[in-house]
């Protein structure tokens, strides 16, 4: 079998990315191909096993969705071969109707377990044979290995008894603070600060997945109240993500020297921030 995964999505994404890399670490070659016929067509032989990462934007492609779910199914007939679907409930849905049952390895709800999903892929590609785990030179044992069926898996969802993820939001601008945590509370735990002191308070009290740091506030800037969380025991592995209204190369590579987990521009919109939080709470 070709140890290949071809990936379809969008865009090549930092979660597109991040199973990339994933499968490499287990000795299996991945590439992405942008969602489109001529593409997944012209890509297609090389692969011994296809990935579709459906996201909200090609979920919104409507008639060139359901055009390349049909030529998708043709071509894993013509070429007797399994799909992996990763996608939010409803979405999934919406693309067995294109489909076939038949043709598909497993489906992973959004957000996924990593761990699941590279196991998977690297028994099939070996014939059931579990991944090694690098530093101890042992399969990796891991609980989807045990919970899932050894031939046709179809379901696979995390999310029922995790509890949701904590953010806390650092801002100066009371309004902007608002719009976000309304952004934000449906899917996330979330916490307020609108300063560096109220940051340092509230995480002296909780515990945070999260850190949204507006880089640009008064009195404490967010490089400094970054500098003093990294310095702090209690809080120096907490991720952290500035979010600056400045998309200027020098003032992004200024952010990018203090190395945090990432940065937001303000001028992000709703489905854009959530998405991003999304890929990292699932490939981060």
């Amino acid at each position: 079998m070709l140890k290949n995964v071809m990936i379809i999505s969008t865009s090549e994404s930092f979660a597109i990315k991040s199973m990339e890399q994933k499968l490499i670490a287990v000795d299996i070659s991945a590439y992405q191909v942008v969602a489109r016929t001529t593409e997944i067509g012209s890509n297609f032989d090389r692969a011994g096993l296809v990935v579709l990462y459906l996201d909200e934007r090609m979920a919104a492609m409507t008639a060139s969705l359901q055009n390349m779910l049909s030529y998708l199914n043709d071509k894993l007939y013509e070429g007797n071969k399994m799909l992996i679907i990763i996608a939010k409930q409803k979405d999934y849905e919406i693309a067995m109707r294109y489909i076939s049952e038949d043709f598909i390895l497993q489906f992973f709800d959004r957000p996924m377990n990593m761990e699941a999903f590279v196991q998977t892929i690297y028994e099939y590609m070996n014939e059931g044979e579990k991944p090694m785990d690098a530093k101890k030179g042992v399969p990796a044992e891991t609980p989807a290995s045990d919970e899932a069926a050894p031939q046709k898996r179809k379901f696979t969802s995390d999310m029922a008894s995790v509890r949701k993820r904590r953010i806390l939001l650092v801002d100066d601008d009371a309004s902007y603070l608002r719009i976000i945590r309304n952004w934000l509370k449906d899917g996330y735990e979330v916490g307020v600060a609108s300063s560096g002191l109220q940051a340092i308070m509230w995480l002296a009290k909780n515990d945070v997945d999260l850190i949204l740091l507006d880089y640009k506030m008064p009195v404490a800037s967010g490089a400094q109240i970054f500098e003093m969380l990294r310095n702090d025991s209690q809080t120096k592995s907490i991720p952290i993500f500035f979010l600056t209204g400045n998309s200027s190369r020098d003032s992004v590579m200024e952010i990018l020297k203090l190395n945090p987990e990432g940065y937001l521009l303000k001028t992000f919109d709703r489905r854009a921030l959530l998405t991003r939080l999304e890929e990292f709470f699932e490939f981060g």
